[in-house]
């Protein structure tokens, strides 16, 4: 009952990119990797935090933010360029805060001061908000971030190890809804035109509305989508901030 109260509450939802390759505002840091603010109600999410510390905290910073006023923490997977300053971030956050880590996380990154939850396959964390856990290589899993809005399911992914089109096939199958947005990295930095081509073709196929690509992308195929998705494209660099209707 009371998740229904705090729902119908949540006009929008805002989306703070905290870093990225690029930047949007000249007085953000700029490094590759990838990290986000998901702010939902009374839910402020950090999705992965960087690959520079020092940059990931004036980066928050510049937003006017702390890391005390974060509810949950959610790690894509373990690479470097998403967890910086894993320790440290995790350290700052509230006791009453929630840590989400996909399975096979290396252990000694588990802190023992933080309720920490290891995702297996797919679990909802809040109302309407989801985690999807698949194989990303041999070694590690990768999880992504699934939001239910009135236009349609935001999906936001660090990498995509695991292929962005398998990522988003999984994600309709597993929720049965359009998907309005997909941000975050698309892994397809060192793929050849034709592979980016076939891969826009399947968003489209998939008949996502809205794409934000960035971090390991590649400028290529970021320039590919912007093509192809026109006024339904959002260009991602860190100091930028989204709005959607809830």
């Amino acid at each position: 009952m009371v998740k229904n109260i705090l729902r119908s509450r949540v006009k929008q939802i805002a989306i703070k990119i905290i870093y990225d390759n690029c930047t949007a505002n000249e007085h953000f840091q700029a490094g590759w990797g990838f990290s986000c603010v998901v702010e939902v109600g009374l839910r402020k999410i950090l999705f992965d935090t960087g690959a520079d510390v020092h940059a990931f905290f004036s980066n928050l910073q510049k937003f006017g933010m702390q890391c005390e006023e974060i509810t949950d923490v959610v790690y894509s997977h373990k690479h470097a360029d998403h967890i910086a300053g894993f320790e440290e971030v995790i350290g700052k956050i509230k006791q009453s805060g929630r840590l989400f880590l996909p399975k096979k996380f290396p252990s000694k990154k588990r802190p023992p001061t933080i309720h920490t939850e290891i995702v297996e396959e797919f679990q909802e964390i809040d109302s309407g908000i989801y985690s999807l856990v698949l194989k990303g290589g041999f070694f590690f899993y990768e999880q992504a971030l699934v939001i239910e809005t009135k236009n349609g399911l935001v999906v936001i992914t660090g990498c995509a190890h695991p292929g962005i089109i398998t990522l988003l096939q999984e994600v309709q199958k597993r929720l049965k809804q359009p998907i309005h947005l997909v941000l975050g990295g698309f892994h397809l930095f060192r793929s050849k035109q034709s592979y980016i081509d076939e891969v826009v073709h399947q968003f489209k196929a998939l008949k996502v509305q809205t794409a934000a690509p960035c971090h390991c992308t590649g400028s290529m195929a970021i320039e590919r989508f912007h093509q192809a998705f026109k006024e339904n494209f959002y260009k991602i660099g860190a100091g930028t901030m989204l709005t959607l209707d809830k």
